[in-house]
């Protein structure tokens, strides 16, 4: 049946979450659209929705976050970070977020959640004395992968308790999403229905 072609462009809680990111700084379709390895089309619905919701405002340099649109991004923030680039793990691309007041979790369901949302891997570590570990036996990033656990610290400020999130993915667009699918996986009941709106 081809009633469903081109009637519902296609993006995910993940692509809005990483789009609100995103505009902190003007930003047109054609970069949202190649970031996120989205059409064209799904990517004028994404921000025809934002900008019913009022939270952003589009000009000739791009579209960006509005101060509606600041409020939202800050109260995103409190759940979980952007995500930054940090390096490659296995030769593939790795972006890394972090996790505040993380729930009780599993790590190996979280892993899978990650490799659901088409990453190769993911590591997930908790933060201890400054520092990302593993939280299965404590054992510290810093000694088996040091140049990961140098950009983890120069990337986000850790606090202890923090949950650090590191996916990798042959293309960069499931490498960031996937980090935020973990992070909306954990966080996913106490986002605003705001958020939550766009993929309604």
């Amino acid at each position: 049946m081809s009633w469903k072609r081109g009637a519902y462009p296609e993006f995910t809680l993940e692509d809005a979450v990483a789009v609100l990111f995103m505009l902190q700084n003007p930003t047109g379709r054609k970069a949202i659209s190649e970031v996120l390895d989205l059409g064209e089309g799904s990517v004028r619905t994404l921000l025809k929705k934002l900008s019913l919701l009022g939270v952003i405002s589009s000009t000739q340099r791009g579209h960006s976050l509005n101060r509606e649109g600041i409020k939202l991004l800050e109260r995103l923030s409190e759940n979980f970070s952007e995500v930054q680039r940090v390096g490659e793990v296995e030769g593939y691309p790795a972006y890394g977020l972090v996790v505040r007041n993380p729930p009780e979790f599993k790590s190996i369901e979280l892993r899978d959640e990650a490799i659901r949302f088409f990453a190769k891997g993911a590591m997930i570590l908790v933060v201890r004395d400054g520092e990302p570990v593993f939280p299965e036996d404590e054992r510290p990033l810093s000694e088996t992968m040091p140049a990961l656990a140098e950009r983890l610290g120069e990337a986000f400020r850790l606090n202890d308790g923090d949950l650090v999130v590191v996916t990798w993915a042959e293309k960069e667009a499931d490498a960031m999403k996937s980090a935020y699918h973990v992070a909306l996986t954990l966080k996913g009941d106490g986002l605003s229905e705001e958020i939550k709106s766009l993929v309604r």
